[in-house]
């Protein structure tokens, strides 16, 4: 496994080795052992896949509040997006800041995103399904940050063409209740 360090502390894109033969490739997408070796302490309960039909998609930014903030991790099995980890840990250095990576089917790459962090996905290709994998359960303390909230400036590619209503609608940073 290759591991890049990104800006933002603990947020990681990950790169498994990946083994090909007549039958085609085979990879982990998930290994406990592996990852703690790196340092990455991650027990995943819980996965979910995110099914969109159109490019332009988005989804976020969601994140959990303490004392029930999860780690992710996220990678696609069909299609394309670029996905975002946002700092959103009030007494971090790098508080409001965040990196972005595409992960594709074609790529495989992963992105490991700690508690604390805030998370948005935006799809490139239309039937891109994405995997989401975390620690903790989603529980009543799952929350939202505007998705274009300027204090922020996430770039997307072009204006998002599919979003939920708590998206639209969710508050601005500086409005929000975040507990992190």
């Amino acid at each position: 496994m290759n591991i890049e360090n990104t800006t933002l502390d603990g947020v990681k894109i990950l790169n498994w080795e990946q083994k090909e033969d007549n039958r085609g490739v085979s990879f982990d997408f998930w290994n406990g052992k592996e990852l703690e070796k790196e340092g990455i302490r991650f027990h995943p309960v819980s996965a979910r896949c995110y099914a969109t039909k159109k490019a332009g998609t988005l989804y976020g930014i969601h994140f959990q509040d303490n004392p029930e903030a999860q780690a992710k991790l996220l990678f696609c099995v069909n299609g394309s997006g670029i996905d975002y980890a946002v700092d959103l840990r009030k007494g971090s250095s790098t508080f409001g800041k965040w990196v972005s990576v595409i992960l594709s089917s074609a790529n495989r790459k992963q992105i490991f995103i700690p508690g604390g962090f805030g998370h948005a996905f935006f799809t490139l290709e239309d039937d891109t399904e994405n995997v989401m994998l975390v620690d903790v359960p989603f529980s009543e303390l799952s929350r939202q940050i505007r998705w274009d909230d300027p204090e922020l400036n996430l770039r997307y590619p072009y204006p998002p063409k599919v979003l939920a209503p708590h998206d639209k609608e969710a508050p601005f940073l500086a409005l929000s209740d975040l507990n992190l």
